[in-house]
């Protein structure tokens, strides 16, 4: 019967798929597997993994969330450790569903909020804030894994300050501490705020740890439908023709570095685009975003000065900048500039205020990572409103 007996297939291991299978069966709603993503109907939100690098004993995962009603897509990137490749990815994907996950459950099934008003460009705005779990790891540092609005309480007037107008906003705090070292992380929409981040390590500074001791926790606000003003950027079709618009300004200073005529950029932008408030922030923002990632060694201020009645906005309050960083880079990653992409960046980086600044800095001997440029100021025409 020996010789008949069917030999047992082997099937080799694919994290990816462990992955999949270990957020479809942990999620907190109905979920199902398509493709190399997760769909949750309920939701209308797609969840892509990447396992970025596994190892026999570790595992760093990313993940992506996509929902039509989002301005973005949500990003979080986990890490696990154990004693085998497994138990490494189980960890990875119990961080992820223990505290992101939790947070969004909360926040789609509109339970256990926190109801807040802010104000920005004028307008008020309404908004509720989902709070996740706080997810310790190591040593026990106390109660504060118990009271989930001990971060909150912390940095709540900070965060409502940087609130605009987008659908929805989301942060992540994560403190850790060793006998010798203390980390705090603040990140607003995946942009780390250096303000917030010192706070988060002054709080925990005084924790008593022999070895290491962690918390992650993340805050969804949500905007009332009711005091949100429409954007004609937001979903697939405005994030496209935004693109759009980016590699038109792109083109406008392209040709002016060609010609040697710069004093009318920002009008001939003005006349490429039906959207005047687009074309000056395109104008004022571009090249600085460029120069800022060039020289992203150097502290930077995380607003900017609009106008002639000198207006502090933070960064991510304003609905066009951040997507503007994206579109610039996504033009850069897709090829559209071929094999000139590098001198199209020297000329958008010489266009800004931040060059000058930093090679004023090396003129004199200093070093680029001892830099600290003050807020950038941009005076605006009188149909350019802040939104």
């Amino acid at each position: 019967m020996g010789l008949f007996k069917k030999k047992e297939e082997h099937h080799p291991f694919d994290p990816l798929r462990l992955v999949l299978e270990s957020i479809r069966d942990g999620v907190e709603t109905k979920a199902e597997i398509d493709g190399d993503t997760i769909y949750c109907p309920e939701w209308n939100i797609r969840i892509i993994p990447q396992a970025e690098q596994v190892t026999e004993n570790s595992a760093l995962l990313n993940f992506y969330l996509t929902n039509p009603e989002w301005d973005e897509t949500l990003y979080e990137c986990c890490v696990g450790m154990g004693g085998d490749t497994r138990t490494a990815i189980g960890m990875a994907c119990g961080s992820f569903l223990f505290s992101f996950m939790q947070g969004i459950a909360q926040m789609q099934n509109r339970t256990n909020f926190e109801a807040l008003k802010s104000s920005f460009a004028g307008k008020a705005h309404r908004w509720k804030v989902y709070k996740s779990n706080i997810v310790g790891m190591g040593e026990d540092v106390g109660d504060i894994t118990a009271n989930h609005s001990a971060y909150w309480d912390l940095l709540k007037e900070h965060i409502i300050k940087r609130l605009g107008n987008q659908s929805l906003c989301y942060v992540k705090i994560y403190a850790a501490k060793t006998p010798s070292e203390v980390t705090g992380e603040c990140r607003i929409d995946d942009i780390k705020s250096e303000e917030l981040s010192n706070i988060v390590a002054d709080f925990i500074k005084d924790w008593d740890v022999k070895n290491f001791a962690s918390h992650k926790q993340f805050f969804f606000i949500r905007q009332d439908n009711d005091t949100l003003l429409p954007n004609p950027y937001s979903g697939n079709a405005g994030r496209e023709l935004l693109k759009s618009c980016v590699k038109t300004a792109i083109d406008m200073f392209i040709e002016a570095n060609n010609t040697g005529e710069y004093d009318d950029i920002c009008d001939n932008i003005k006349r490429a685009m039906d959207d005047c408030v687009l074309a000056e922030e395109c104008y004022m923002f571009i090249p600085e975003i460029c120069a800022e990632n060039a020289f992203n060694a150097a502290s930077y201020e995380e607003y900017v000065i609009l106008g002639s009645s000198k207006d502090s906005v933070y960064k991510n309050q304003l609905s066009d900048f951040y997507p503007i960083n994206s579109a610039i880079f996504t033009l850069f990653d897709e090829g559209v500039y071929g094999d000139k992409t590098n001198e199209v960046y020297k000329i958008l980086i010489g266009a800004s205020a931040i060059c000058g600044s930093i090679n004023k800095l090396l003129e004199n001997g200093g070093k680029i990572e001892d830099g600290r440029i003050t807020a950038l100021c941009f005076m605006t025409s009188e149909e350019f409103e802040i939104r």
